[in-house]
């Protein structure tokens, strides 16, 4: 069965490679995102781009608008920004940034704690999330430079 990425899911990576890069690398692929998703909202031209210097809502975005964006973030990136924060005068970058440093790297995810003991039952083990080192999780190591910057041009 052929599975089909919905329209405002496309132009982000797998989550765990977004959150396996740098917080750069991050930030520029969520500003290219935010830009990819208002452009049919704000009626840019082929020819023209969101600027990612200007604030968002000298560019038009409003409310509805907005909203609208804050709902395709939650569902793409997994974290709640609260509209309020679009309708500030922060530009693409600004929000992007916000974002990004919203968004739990890999190795920042907290192991999983054992279950409580119950009186009566039988031990369980949960099993603890796994944490590498920086270099395996593609922190901006040299060696991971390469893929990255080859994730980060797959959404442009």
């Amino acid at each position: 069965m052929e599975q089909t990425v919905p329209l405002h899911l496309r132009g982000l990576p797998d989550p765990d490679v977004l959150r396996a890069a740098g917080i750069d690398v991050r930030t520029r692929i969520i500003e290219r995102y935010i830009c990819r998703q208002l452009e049919p909202y704000l009626h840019v031209p082929p020819a023209h781009r969101i600027s990612t210097d200007r604030s968002l809502r000298s560019q038009g975005v409003d409310s509805i608008t907005a909203l609208a964006l804050r709902r395709r973030l939650v569902t793409a990136l997994g974290v709640d920004v609260p509209a309020a924060d679009l309708l500030r005068d922060d530009s693409v970058t600004e929000v992007a940034a916000l974002l990004a440093g919203l968004v739990t790297p890999a190795q920042d995810v907290p192991a999983a704690r054992p279950a409580p003991a119950v009186p009566g039952a039988a031990p369980v083990s949960v099993p603890a999330a796994r944490t590498a080192p920086a270099a395996e999780t593609g922190h901006d190591t040299p060696a991971e430079r390469p893929r990255l910057t080859a994730v980060a041009r797959a959404v442009r």
